[in-house]
């Protein structure tokens, strides 16, 4: 598994959704223990979705994501949620990949230019 550093400065929205693992016991009289399980029970995930991206810059950010869905980190700071760099994987190992072609106004031809938009989620490392 390798570090792959990141740069998603081409993102058009982030939502951070924050959860916590936890342990519930019942005592079958309504009264209910909850405690953390584990150390590390935050789970902080990023719905990210990106700006249209032409081919070249698409290309990088599918190969990225595809090396993230079998085992590589991905390296990247979140601003402004976080200004640290961290790792993170994809959640599922899957992202959602979106094909658009520019409408011309101008003529009526084939040779439109196309973009891509990215939609996953990423996970922290530690929360897997």
């Amino acid at each position: 598994m390798a570090d792959v550093n990141f740069g998603i400065d081409l993102v058009n929205t982030v939502q951070e959704r924050m959860s916590h693992r936890v342990r519930r016991f019942g005592f079958g009289d309504g009264y209910e223990q909850i405690a953390a399980d584990g150390v590390n029970s935050r789970m902080v995930e990023y719905d990210i979705t990106t700006r249209p991206l032409k081919v070249a810059d698409a290309t990088t950010m599918r190969t990225a994501l595809d090396n993230a869905a079998i085992g590589d980190y991905l390296l990247c700071t979140l601003e402004p949620y976080s200004n640290i760099q961290r790792r993170y994987r994809l959640k599922d190992s899957s992202y959602v990949r979106q094909y658009l072609v520019q409408a011309s106004a101008a003529r009526a031809t084939t040779q439109r230019e196309s973009y891509e938009i990215f939609q996953f989620t990423l996970i922290e490392a530690n929360a897997n």
